[in-house]
């Protein structure tokens, strides 16, 4: 972990309705994950505890007579389209697959064999808060993370170079998630704050007042899925709602301790 000093700064932005109105912030300090929680980390913690995800045991509480595929535990995965696709809409490209989950983030066919260095995604919120509390940690409040992020540049990040959401270039190197720490970290020592995975922070999402808050929760950073010409979610300011029990292949997080003279368990 590394120390995010306290201070003050400008939150929000007028990029999106969501990320208005700009306030001025003052956070005191806290400790930081220096990267996303990683596949390794999080499965310590499940050989330590016996821990099961949600999208390896629950099914979605709001499960249609014609949603056949949601009767089975899974996760949502990002499935790029062919270039002759005429999409309607966002989910076009997002389907929930059963037996995807943490160990298998793309579908029961994929593995995380050998990505022990990659952020673990196709985890629940509640996943995430339960890794937290074992750590002796929290999740970050929306304020803390766009603190910490502050200090980056959307160029030192794992994103979406070419046509969303058909040809991922992969200028920056990648092509999909990338290990944890591959780019420069910001003027606080952190990596990945922009970019890579979108990260869940302890917010219920408070903007739109047709989702329920005690379902939903802020999500912050943008992932390898932004790109210029359909998300321009690579930045601190940016968030958008996810549902607390839907996990997906392009979300991890981070955790923080905010006491500064305990020691860090690392």
């Amino acid at each position: 972990m590394v120390w995010v000093p306290s201070g003050k700064f400008e939150k929000g932005s007028n990029v999106y309705p969501e990320e208005s109105p700009i306030d001025s912030v003052t956070v005191s300090g806290f400790w930081m994950d220096e990267t996303e929680v990683t596949n390794d980390e999080f499965a310590k913690f499940v050989w330590e505890t016996g821990y099961q995800t949600e999208a390896e045991t629950k099914l979605l509480s709001n499960i249609q007579p014609n949603d056949l595929e949601l009767n089975e535990p899974g996760a949502v995965v990002f499935q790029k389209p062919k270039e002759d696709f005429k999409p309607n809409s966002a989910f076009d490209w997002w389907r929930y697959v059963p037996g995807a989950n943490w160990r298998h983030p793309d579908g029961p066919n994929s593995s995380i064999e050998g990505k022990g260095s990659y952020p673990v995604v196709a985890v629940s919120y509640q996943d995430a808060n339960s890794y937290a509390k074992w750590k002796g940690r929290t999740l970050p409040t929306e304020v803390e993370w766009e603190w910490a992020a502050a200090n980056g540049s959307q160029e030192n990040a794992n994103t979406w170079q070419g046509e969303f959401p058909y040809l991922d270039e992969g200028k920056d190197g990648f092509v999909g998630i990338s290990p944890v720490g591959c780019f420069a970290k910001n003027k606080f020592g952190l990596y990945d704050m922009i970019g890579n995975v979108w990260e869940y922070t302890a917010d219920p999402w408070p903007v739109d007042k047709t989702l329920d808050k005690t379902k939903y929760h802020t999500i912050k950073g943008g992932s390898y899925l932004c790109s210029p010409n359909y998300c321009k979610r690579y930045r601190s300011a940016a968030k958008q709602p996810q549902e607390d029990q839907l996990a997906s292949n392009h979300i991890g997080f981070r955790t923080i301790k905010r006491t500064h003279f305990d020691s860090i368990k690392n």
